[in-house]
């Protein structure tokens, strides 16, 4: 009997180790949490300052949307989102580096390369096809655009980390999609799955696996 525990025992020590070596887990809750509330940030910024909105009224957030195919608008958005971006890396790549740190293990390794490799070539295509919606004036269109994307993204890189990214990522995908029907409220449906549902997800996660 003690064999039979003693070799299950075994077993489990020699497939968590399986699981350490082909999956990145060092990706931090808290960094789920940063890059939502960094979103959120910046989807205030580009309401009050690049739309030029005092209030939440309908009719002028209406005209604001009215005026992103000028030049100096649609630059700032792009702009405020490329902010967004590079913070929210920043922030993911700081607090995963310290958690890799704390449990003593390679931030770099095979499986975060794999990570990255499949984030960075959807997140591209996606980027990529939001500045060709952004050359034709279709810019309502690019919130939905990055959502679907980057779930995405998310779902193919859920691979080779924690399994529950999935639900983010599909979370991001049915934001996109609404996002894309309901156009007037991009920045709505942005907000949302950048910010809010990151700063869930994040918090889930640090409760689950950082603490």
């Amino acid at each position: 009997m003690k064999e039979k525990t003693d070799t299950l025992q075994d077993i489990k020590v020699i497939r968590q180790m399986m699981e350490q070596s082909s999956k990145f887990l060092s990706l931090s809750g808290l960094s789920g949490v940063a890059a939502g509330v960094i979103a959120l940030l910046g989807a205030a910024f580009a309401y009050f300052f690049v739309l030029e909105q005092g209030a939440n009224v309908y009719d002028e957030y209406m005209q604001g949307l009215n005026a992103t195919n000028t030049t100096h608008v649609r630059l700032g958005l792009l702009l405020t989102a490329l902010g967004v971006l590079v913070l929210a890396i920043v922030s993911a790549w700081y607090f995963s580096w310290i958690k890799a740190i704390r449990a003593n293990e390679k931030l770099w390794s095979p499986a975060a390369r794999m990570v990255t490799l499949n984030l960075s070539l959807i997140l591209t295509v996606g980027g990529v096809f939001s500045l060709i919606l952004v050359y034709h004036e279709n810019i309502r269109f690019v919130a939905s655009v990055m959502l679907i994307f980057y779930g995405l993204a998310l779902l193919m890189a859920s691979r080779y980390t924690q399994r529950d990214i999935q639900y983010l990522a599909i979370t991001e995908i049915a934001l996109g999609l609404l996002a894309g029907v309901f156009l007037n409220y991009g920045i709505v449906f942005w907000s949302l799955g950048f910010g809010v549902f990151h700063i869930i997800y994040g918090i889930s996660m640090y409760i689950k696996y950082d603490r």
